[in-house]
This record gives structure tokens, sequence and C-alpha cells, in this order.
């Protein structure tokens, strides 16, 4: 009886699996709202990096803080999809919403050397904040090449939905 009962529910499990690869909904392209320009002052980048320089890129604004732990959690993964991506379209930034707290500079740089992270990241000022209405974080964007934004996530969020809105987003 048991070996009859252990297949049924085991096919299902195989064939829907665990970490569903591009099952992530994104906003049809017609329904999608332009982006608002970002304002950060970059730590690891001496460019002064706006979306408009990156148009025809997808990029991923990931808005999160040192003192977060799920952001903290999340950032390996940003790490590899940056790693994975960069070199096929994808523009990553990291954006801390700690730019009035006052911490020195050499603080964020530990933070960004010990996380091992690459990808540009930044103090975003208020105003970019406000625009993305930003509580709580982690808070992810997804921005299509045009500009517009095609997905947003809040909290924490395994890496298969990230590997699906990005290469959602490539090949569009």
């Amino acid at each position: 009886m048991k070996r009859v009962f252990l297949p049924v529910i085991l096919v299902p499990l195989f064939l829907t699996g665990c970490g569903k690869v591009n099952n992530v909904d994104i906003i049809p392209p017609a329904q999608r709202q332009p982006a608002s320009e970002i304002n950060a002052r970059f730590l690891n980048s001496s460019a002064s990096l706006t979306l408009s320089q990156v148009r025809g890129k997808v990029v991923v604004l990931d808005f999160w803080a040192t003192w977060c732990g799920p952001c903290r959690m999340e950032i390996p993964t940003l790490v590899k999809m940056y790693d994975t991506y960069h070199l096929k379209g994808l523009e990553l930034w990291g954006l801390s919403v700690e730019a009035n707290d006052g911490q020195p500079d050499d603080y964020f740089n530990k933070f960004i050397s010990n996380f091992d992270i690459q990808y540009p990241v930044g103090l975003a000022n208020m105003d970019t904040l406000k625009s993305y209405g930003i509580n709580p974080i982690p808070a992810t964007f997804f921005i299509d090449k045009s500009g517009r934004i095609a997905l947003a996530f809040v909290g924490v969020h395994p890496e298969s939905d990230f590997t699906g809105a990005i290469e959602k987003l490539l090949a569009e």
C-alpha cells in the first residue's frame, strides 16, 4: 500500500518542481509605467549613473540597508545574477536607504567588500525613495529595455523568481 501511495505523491512534485524558473508574471508591455530617474551617490563606481544612460538594457534596482536581515539574505542571489547576466545586458544597482544614517563611506565599503558585491552600490536620496514608494525593504524593481517598470518585488524572493524575470526581460 505504501508503494502505491508514495509515487502518487512524488510524481506531481517531480512534474511541478520546487523552483519554477521563468514562472514569474511580468507586467505586459502596454501596461508598464515609466521608471522614475534615480538619484544616488554611488560608493563603488566613479560614474554618475542614471537610468537614461542604460536605456536598451534590463535594469534591476534593489533598495536595501546594511541593517536589514532579509536584504542581507538576498545579496548573494543578486551577486550571482549580476555575474551571470551582466554581459548579456543586465544592469543591477544596489540602492541603500541609509543616506541619512550618518555612517561613513568606509562602513559601506567594508560591507560591499565583505559580500563581494561587484555591481554599483549607492546611497539613494529621499526623492528617489519617495518616487519608488520604498517602505518596506528589500524592494526590487525590474525595468525593461525601454525604461518602464515590468515587475516589483517586496521582501525576500527565491533565486528562480529573479532568474525568471531577468530572462523574460532580456528576451524582449
